[in-house]
């Protein structure tokens, strides 16, 4: 048996402190001031975590850093930023792909981007970061999850939308930003996340297993992108992934 829309037990608190969390972050994002020898606001420190906040973080396995942001594994979740990143690398450089990001045990023949996050620690990630899994398509039963952007940079500087890299056969252009949706992984009956199983982070094609995928009708048919040859940063080229709310998801917070 295999649930895609919740989670077990043990991580209901994770549902019940999280928008608690998320509402820290949205002050932390206010929080500024404005030095006596600078014009522009400065962000003050970020303010400690609760004791409730910070058990909930060390139960799942996380950890709080000197600057306050929060690790889980790989993963860092930017709390004034509102957004998460962590470590990747260029995989394909062209060729068809069916997979956005895929760890060393996932479907590597086809992703442009690999990773040794973890599946099951990235949903954690956009737990505690505010977001919400639900169905892959608007219009359901089931609410859609939460829209989130995916950004690389291979020089900490200059970020670049995924969608950037690649190509739609069926429009003959790079892939619209329609974001990315939170629709969570499946679970076995013994509590095995089937996403960290399959080695799948996010989906251009939408079968399988996955915490993140492709809320276009495009993502129905698995021959549908390429990556664009010559215009990636050079094969195994080590790359930040940075994942964040798209502007309308925003709005609705």
């Amino acid at each position: 048996i295999q649930y895609r829309f919740c989670i077990f037990l043990f991580l209901f608190p994770l549902f019940a402190f999280n928008s608690c969390i998320a509402q820290n972050m949205n002050n932390d994002q206010k929080t500024t001031h404005t030095s006596a020898n600078e014009k522009s606001p400065v962000p003050e420190q970020l303010p400690p975590l609760s004791e409730q906040q910070k058990q909930i973080i060390k139960t799942i396995g996380g950890e709080i850093l000197e600057d306050q942001n929060i690790r889980i594994g790989g993963i860092t979740i930017h709390r004034r930023e509102r957004e998460l990143s962590f470590p990747g690398l260029i995989n394909m450089t062209s060729g068809p792909i069916e997979v956005l990001i895929c760890t060393q045990t996932g479907r590597m023949h086809e992703s442009l981007l690999r990773t040794k996050a973890d599946p099951f620690q990235l949903q954690l990630a956009l737990i505690l970061l505010g977001a919400e899994n639900g169905a892959r398509k608007s219009g359901l039963s089931i609410p859609q999850g939460s829209l989130m952007d995916i950004e690389i940079t291979a020089d900490d500087k200059t970020r670049t939308p995924v969608e950037n890299f690649i190509l739609n056969k069926k429009t003959d252009k790079h892939m619209e930003q329609n974001g990315w949706v939170f629709v969570g992984s499946s679970f076995t009956h013994d509590g095995k996340s089937m996403a960290t199983e399959e080695g799948n982070l996010v989906l251009t094609w939408s079968c399988g297993n996955t915490v993140l995928d492709n809320p276009s009708d495009d993502g129905d048919n698995d021959d549908n992108y390429d990556i664009i040859a010559g215009k990636t940063p050079p094969f195994e080229s080590p790359v930040t992934i940075f994942i964040k709310f798209r502007k309308s998801e925003v709005k609705k917070q």
